[in-house]
């Protein structure tokens, strides 16, 4: 009987999804971060206030669009702070522990000043 060769495995496919940071933390488990459960908490509380401010900017322009003359350079200012927001949220990492007390301090403060505007 014949001895049949089989060739060798192809290397494994890493896939990245969408909001991975880095695939390596799936295929080496002494490279996953080490993160608490309060880590967890901070950051979804950092994220939510991210996106209530976009949430404040968008209902501005929506606004100032509405009226007969908008003020078409406020708009743009509006547009780029929320779009700044965006790529603040998108870049956040559970594991920034200190970027993410800097944003529930700060945007938090200045969340609470706009919906006591509102």
């Amino acid at each position: 009987m014949a001895h049949i060769t089989y060739p060798a495995a192809a290397a494994p496919t890493v896939i990245v999804l969408d909001g991975e940071h880095n695939p390596a933390y799936y295929l080496d488990r002494d490279a996953q971060p080490q993160w608490t459960h309060d880590d967890c908490v901070n950051y979804e509380s950092a994220r939510e206030l991210i996106t209530e401010l976009m949430a404040f900017r968008s209902e501005w322009i929506a606004r100032e669009r509405a009226k007969a003359e908008p003020d078409l350079p406020v708009i743009e200012r509006w547009k780029a702070e929320r779009g700044a927001y965006a790529a603040e949220l998108r870049g956040l990492d559970v594991t920034d522990r200190e970027n993410i007390t800097r944003i529930r301090r700060d945007y938090g403060a200045e969340v609470r000043r706009l919906a006591a505007e509102a």
